[in-house]
């Protein structure tokens, strides 16, 4: 049986069921997007979802990871290569020309700040905004300034065929013509910088790169005022002096028009005439060597009563081409045609003569000279070596050295070969004789109260130098080397004549005095031998080539006594080698063990015949 046609009484029941439905997946979507907006709100470490830097997306991304994720952006796009338009002329640019930079640590903060500030519903609404669309920062591109502006000079000097003309003149000879101003395209360079940042952002240009036309600032009257300005300048010579008159630069008029030009002047935006430095200077570069002046150090002179005075230095002067460029535009433009020749200050003196004045040396503190024989090559090294440090200023506390002034002994410095020690024979050497200037200026030093750090004795004792207070130098080590330990500076003098070199040391010690001792000989060494084979001898004879010397030691002692009472004393030990006796001897009576022994039997006497004969007769 059929029910009866008519309305569904069902169908609220069922509306009502969807409703309900629909209600509580809703609710369990908010619940959902609820937990997750709270789960967000406790990373505060990582940026949250839906946040991106440019292209990049960073969500929950912590800060190191943020900062490599664009560190890799920025190398991949410095070096990737994008394809330009500027007017009709292609151009390839890379952004790594340009000093391409972004700022990471910046850009990694502000990441993690999305979505961390303003109230619970402001950040909730943001959250739920980010799910359907991200929000997107932009990467803050960055160029280096100088580079950009480079490039950017280059794209308008090789693409831009009309650029804008300011105006000037032309020079041939002296005669000056105009050169009118015209309009022209430049590149808009703050709308550039612009399209660069986005073609690095997008990989590729959207559009050619923005020009402007520009008017020049000046008409043709200002460039005919130029012209009779810069005619007049040239009208005759100009001449630039010094104010003591001692320094001239003459000018021919031809020689000021390779110098003139025109040029936009920066305060009134019109052009001016000056005088170009970089041309000033092909002027003045053959006039250096006569205009220009060498510094010179002050000098110490010493008179014969070893009185100190000091004869005034200078700086070196040099001609400052930009200060000579305005100074000859000036003259040029002046009814006299003449100015001022300017200079600048040059290189200092070693020596100034305010620090030489100012020194501290008031006399001789230390003097010592030794004598040799007249006119030998070693003579020629001791006074080379004597007028090299000739004059050497030593300043309070600093610590000199021969060897670092004076560099190897070498033909090409000078020196010469002379007989020297070498492993106890006499040998030449380039520079053989030094060691003799060595223990002059050690004695002069020693004797002068100074702080003598490094200085050795001959291994062998010579009888022209003072028994324990020789020294011997070599190349680098031995070496000379003594510390001022006064508060003045001290000056090296040398003096020499044929037969003596003298060293003298000048400064102020502050009176302290010093007496020298040496010890009695001690540890006396006997002179080994040294055979030397001669077959031409008999075996009974020798001949003595040198005789020897014994070896010994000796102590030295330094007492410094010092104005407050002060006594400080040095002592030290000298030992001298023993010389070996030489003696040419018959091969046979070398010993085994010794150079030239051969093993050779010596010959026995032969008997005397007579008394063979005289004995058999009495038998």
């Amino acid at each position: 049986m059929t029910k009866p046609s008519g309305p569904d009484r069902d169908a609220p029941r069922r509306a009502l069921r969807l409703v309900l439905a629909l209600v509580g997946l809703a609710g369990v979507g908010v619940l959902l997007l609820t937990g997750s907006f709270v789960a967000s709100e406790h990373g505060t470490g990582r940026a949250l979802r839906g946040v991106r830097l440019g292209e990049l997306d960073v969500s929950g991304l912590d800060h190191d990871q943020i900062e490599t994720r664009v560190r890799a952006w920025v190398e991949q796009r410095a070096a990737r290569s994008i394809d330009l338009i500027l007017v009709g002329s292609h151009l390839t640019f890379q952004p790594k020309t340009v000093g391409l930079s972004v700022n990471v640590e910046s850009s990694a903060a502000r990441a993690l700040a999305v979505g961390r500030s303003g109230g619970i519903l402001a950040r909730f609404s943001a959250f739920v905004a980010r799910r359907l669309r991200p929000e997107v920062l932009p990467l803050e591109l960055h160029f280096d300034p100088n580079q950009l502006s480079s490039l950017l000079d280059s794209w308008q000097e090789t693409s831009i065929k009309d650029p804008p003309f300011a105006g000037g003149i032309s020079v041939t000879g002296t005669t000056v013509a105009p050169l009118y101003p015209r309009s022209g395209t430049r590149l808009d360079r703050s709308r550039v910088e612009a399209q660069l940042r986005s073609a690095i952002t997008s990989g590729s240009q959207s559009e050619p790169l923005a020009t402007r036309v520009e008017a020049p600032a000046v008409d043709r009257s200002e460039v005919d005022r130029l012209v009779a300005q810069a005619q007049s300048m040239l009208s005759s010579d100009v001449e630039l002096s010094t104010s003591d008159g001692k320094r001239h630069l003459q000018l021919t008029a031809a020689q000021v028009a390779t110098v003139l030009k025109a040029q936009p002047d920066a305060a009134s935006g019109k052009l001016a005439l000056g005088c170009a430095s970089e041309a000033t200077k092909q002027l003045l570069d053959p006039e250096r060597a006569t205009l220009e002046q060498q510094p010179e150090s002050a000098r110490f002179v010493i008179d014969a009563q070893d009185h100190v005075h000091v004869e005034p230095g200078h700086s070196g002067l040099v001609l400052d081409d930009r200060a000579v460029a305005l100074a000859v535009c000036a003259a040029a433009a002046s009814q006299s045609k003449k100015g001022e020749l300017p200079f600048g200050s040059g290189v200092q003196p070693a020596l100034s003569t305010e620090a030489a004045e100012h020194s501290g040396i008031v006399g001789l503190m230390g003097t010592y000279t030794t004598r040799h024989a007249c006119c030998q090559p070693r003579v020629q090294n001791i006074h080379h070596i004597a007028d090299l440090l000739d004059g050497t200023f030593v300043r309070p506390g600093e610590t000199f050295s021969v060897n670092q002034l004076i560099g190897p002994r070498t033909i090409k410095n000078g020196f010469r070969p002379a007989p020297s020690i070498e492993d106890g024979d006499m040998v030449d050497t380039v520079g053989g004789g030094v060691s003799q200037f060595a223990t002059t200026l050690f004695n002069a030093l020693f004797y002068g109260g100074y702080d003598i750090l490094e200085r050795q004795p001959h291994s062998y004792w010579f009888t022209r130098y003072p028994m324990g207070y020789d020294a011997t130098l070599s190349y680098p080590h031995p070496d000379i080397i003594f510390k001022n330990d006064t508060d003045a500076a001290a000056l090296i003098k040398t003096q020499y004549t044929d037969t003596t070199i003298t060293v003298k040391i000048y400064g102020d010690n502050g009176g302290r005095r010093v007496r020298a001792e040496v010890s009695e000989r001690q540890n006396i060494v006997p002179p080994p031998v040294e055979f030397i084979p001669n077959p031409r001898l008999d075996a009974d004879q020798e001949k003595t080539r040198e005789g020897g010397m014994i070896g010994w030691s000796v102590t030295v002692k330094r007492t410094l006594t010092f104005p407050d009472g002060k006594i400080k004393e040095e002592r030290r030990k000298v030992t001298y080698k023993p010389r070996a006796r030489r003696v040419e001897v018959h091969p046979c009576r070398i010993p085994e063990g010794e150079p030239g022994h051969t093993g050779e039997r010596c010959p026995k006497p032969d008997k005397d015949d007579s008394s063979d004969s005289a004995d058999a007769g009495a038998k």
